[in-house]
C-alpha cells in the first residue's frame, strides 16, 4: 500500500476532508526536505520528489531501494541508526553521511520512528531526512579555525594569555608565556595577573585596561613586567577584546623587547656622549691655560711668604724692615697660607676634572697590552685599599670582596690603566654609596666569565648597597650627573668609564639595579679588541 492511499484512509477515518488531505499532501511534496518510508525489509515503499535535489535519484529509481544498505556511505552509522530504531523505536537528529547517484557524499539530519498497523504490528519505519551539508561544513570550518587557532597559540614564541575581562582571571596561556615569565598554567589557572604580580607597575595594567574599554583593542602597548623569579622584563604587547559563549575575553600577545630597549639607550648614551665629548673637548681647551697659571701662581704665593730660606724673601724683608718670622706668623693666624693651599687643591682638582673632560675626545696614546681581567681587578682592589681619599671616609680593607673567577680564561688585548681607572671608579661610588647608607657588612661580589657566543669577556661588580631607582639608572652615564654631595663628587668618572669601555675598547657597559638590593655593572669586552 502506498503511502497516498495509506494517508487517504487515515484522513478519511478521522473526518479529515479532501482539501485537507491535498494541503498536508503539497506540503510534503514540496518540501525540500526528504520524507520516505521502508518495510521491515528497509525497501523505500515511499519517498518524496525532494529525493532528486538531494541524492540525484527520481522517485521511481528510489522506490524499492534498500535504504540502509544502499544510501549509507558509513556501515557502523547505519548499524547506530538501526540500534537505536530497534531499542528505542524511534532517532532524533541522526547525522550521517549519505551516498548520492553519482557517488558524491552530502550529510543528512534523520528524525525516523517504527510506525505499526491497526493490530500493532510493525510495518516498517518511516521518517523525514534534512540536508545539512552547509551546516557540517561550516561545522568543520570552524573546527578547522579553531585547530588553526589553537595550534598557532600553542606553538607561538610569544608569550600569550587568555583572559576573562569580567574579573580579569586567566584562561589559558601558552608555552610562550611560560618560557618568559616562568609561570605554568597551573600558577596562574583561577588568578588574574594583579593577584601573580605579573605587572611591575599596576598603573600600566589599568591603562591597558582603559584602552582595551575605549577601542576594543590595543597594538604596541609597552610596559615591564616581573617573572617567577623576580627578573624585570620590558615587553611590547598588542591585545583584543572578543566573545565567546557570551562572555568577553582578552587575548593578548607579549614579546620580550628587553635587549632591545637596552641597545637603543646604548645608541642613545653613545650619541649623548659623542655630543657632549665635543663640547667637553673645547672647554678642557680654554681651561687648561688659566688653570695651569692659578696653580703656579698659588704655588709661588705661597713659597713667597712662607719660605724663610729662600733668599730673595729674605733680602725683600730686610729691604723693608720686616721680619720673616713675623710675616709667617700673621700669615699662619690669619689663615692665608691655608687659603693659598686650598686655592692649589682645588686647582689640581679642577685639572683632574679637565683630563676626564678631555677623555670623552682625545684617542688615547696609552700602550696596549695584553691582560689577566682577574688579575687587574685583584689590583684594582689593593690600589682602592690604599686610596687615600676612600681611607680618609672609610676603611676599605673593612668590605668584604668575594671573588668568582672562572678558569682558563683568555686574555684580553686592552690598557690596563684605562681599565684600572674604570673598575675603581665602580668601586668608589659602590663603597660611597655603601657607606652613605651605613650598610651593615658591605661588600663587593666580582664575576669573570666569558661568552664563548658572543666572543666576549664579562665582568660584573656587584655590591650589597642600597640601589638605585630607574630615573638615577637611565642617567647614571650621563657627564656631570651625580648623587654625591657638591665638592664630592664631579659627575665624570662614570661617564669617562662609559667611554674607556665602549669608545677605547669597543665593549659594553650597563647597570642593573633596585633600590634597597644593591648595584651590578656588566661590563663586556671583546676577546680581540
Amino acid at each position: 500500500m502506498g503511502l497516498k492511499t495509506g494517508y487517504k484512509k487515515f484522513f478519511k477515518k478521522n473526518k479529515y476532508s479532501t482539501d485537507e488531505f491535498e494541503i498536508y499532501r503539497s506540503l510534503v511534496e514540496n518540501s525540500l526536505d526528504l520524507f520516505y518510508r521502508t518495510d521491515t525489509d528497509g525497501c523505500i515503499t515511499y519517498i518524496s520528489p525532494s529525493v532528486y535535489h538531494l541524492s540525484g535519484y527520481t522517485v521511481e529509481e528510489a522506490v524499492g531501494m534498500n535504504m540502509a544498505r544502499e544510501i549509507y556511505l558509513i556501515p557502523e552509522e547505519r548499524t547506530v541508526f538501526l540500534e537505536h530504531l530497534k531499542q528505542k523505536g524511534e532517532v532524533k537528529n541522526f547525522k550521517a553521511r549519505l551516498k548520492k547517484k553519482d557517488g558524491s557524499i552530502w550529510w543528512a539530519s534523520t528524525n525516523a520512528r517504527i510506525f505499526r498497523g491497526s493490530k500493532g504490528n510493525i510495518l516498517g519505519v518511516e521518517g523525514v531526512t534534512r540536508d545539512i551539508t552547509t551546516l557540517k561544513q561550516a561545522d568543520q570550518a570552524l573546527q578547522e579555525s579553531e585547530e588553526r587557532f589553537r595550534l598557532a597559540f600553542h606553538t607561538s614564541p610569544d608569550a600569550i594569555n587568555l583572559t576573562r575581562v569580567s574579573d580579569g582571571k586567566y584562561v589559558d596561556i601558552n608555552q610562550g608565556f611560560t618560557d618568559l615569565t616562568g609561570y605554568t598554567l597551573e600558577d596562574v589557572s583561577g588568578e588574574n595577573s594583579v593577584e601573580v604580580k605579573i605587572w611591575k607597575y599596576p598603573a600600566d595594567r589599568k591603562r591597558l585596561t582603559e584602552e582595551l574599554q575605549k577601542n576594543g583593542y590595543v597594538k604596541n602597548f609597552e610596559a615591564q613586567f616581573v617573572t617567577k623569579s623576580g627578573q624585570t622584563l620590558t615587553g611590547l604587547m598588542s591585545a583584543r577584546i572578543f566573545q565567546m559563549h557570551g562572555q568577553d575575553f582578552m587575548l593578548s600577545i607579549a614579546r620580550d623587547i628587553t635587549e632591545l630597549k637596552q641597545a637603543q639607550e646604548i645608541m642613545v648614551q653613545s650619541e649623548k656622549m659623542l655630543s657632549v665629548g665635543g663640547l667637553s673637548a673645547g672647554m678642557a681647551h680654554e681651561i687648561n691655560n688659566p688653570l695651569a697659571g692659578m696653580i703656579q701662581n698659588a704655588e709661588l704665593i705661597t713659597r713667597r711668604l712662607a719660605d724663610e730660606s729662600l733668599q730673595a724673601n729674605i733680602e725683600a724683608a730686610r729691604d723693608l724692615g720686616l721680619d720673616m718670622k713675623a710675616i709667617q706668623t700673621y700669615m699662619e693666624k690669619r689663615g692665608i697660607l691655608k687659603m693659598a693651599a686650598a686655592i692649589k687643591k682645588s686647582g689640581i682638582r679642577l685639572a683632574d676634572i679637565v683630563d676626564n673632560m678631555l677623555s670623552f675626545s682625545r684617542k688615547s696614546n696609552g700602550s696596549i697590552s695584553s691582560c689577566s681581567i682577574p688579575e687587574l681587578l685583584d689590583k684594582t682592589v689593593k690600589l682602592a685599599e690604599t686610596d687615600f681619599d676612600l681611607k680618609d671616609r672609610y676603611d676599605f680593607k673593612n668590605i668584604e670582596i668575594k671573588r668568582v673567577y672562572e678558569k682558563n680564561l683568555p686574555l684580553i688585548s686592552c690598557e690596563a690603566t684605562k681599565l684600572q681607572q674604570v673598575f675603581l671608579n665602580i668601586l668608589n661610588n659602590g663603597a660611597h654609596a655603601m657607606q652613605e647608607a651605613q650598610v651593615q657588612n658591605p661588600g663587593f661580589v666580582l664575576k669573570v666569565w666569558a661568552d664563548t657566543f658572543k666572543q666576549k669577556l664579562c665582568i660584573e661588580i656587584e655590591d650589597n648597597g642600597p640601589g638605585m631607582d630607574e630615573d638615577i639608572q637611565k642617567r647614571i652615564f650621563d657627564p656631570f650627573f651625580t648623587t654625591k654631595p657638591v665638592g664630592e663628587g664631579t659627575g665624570l668618572g662614570l661617564s669617562v668609564s662609559y667611554f674607556i669601555i665602549t669608545k677605547h675598547h669597543k665593549g659594553e657597559i650597563e647597570v642593573e639595579s633596585e633600590k634597597g638590593k644593591g648595584t651590578r655593572f656588566i661590563i663586556r669586552l671583546p676577546f680581540m679588541a
